[in-house]
């Protein structure tokens, strides 16, 4: 499983555990931890802030729509 098919079956679980669908970048690392994942905390944090994050800013944002920053460290799925 790659790290993006990681963070989001993370993000489907703790999406319907919070009453507004939102989630921290912590809740995500957390998540990943608790399934022992292979990637660095880096490379996680790295693909939810830029690379699957839709307003992201920067070279690499956005390459994976699946995730809208709603608040400084909160995210929700859009997928």
């Amino acid at each position: 499983m790659t790290c993006r098919e990681e963070i989001l079956a993370a993000a489907r679980v703790l999406s319907r555990q919070h009453a507004e669908g939102t989630f921290s970048m912590q809740d995500i690392v957390a998540a990943l931890r608790a399934k022992r994942t292979q990637y660095l905390d880096i490379t996680i944090r790295r693909l939810v802030s830029t690379q699957m994050c839709v307003n992201a800013v920067g070279p690499e944002a956005g390459k994976y729509p699946d995730l809208e920053r709603v608040s400084r460290g909160r995210y929700r799925l859009l997928k």
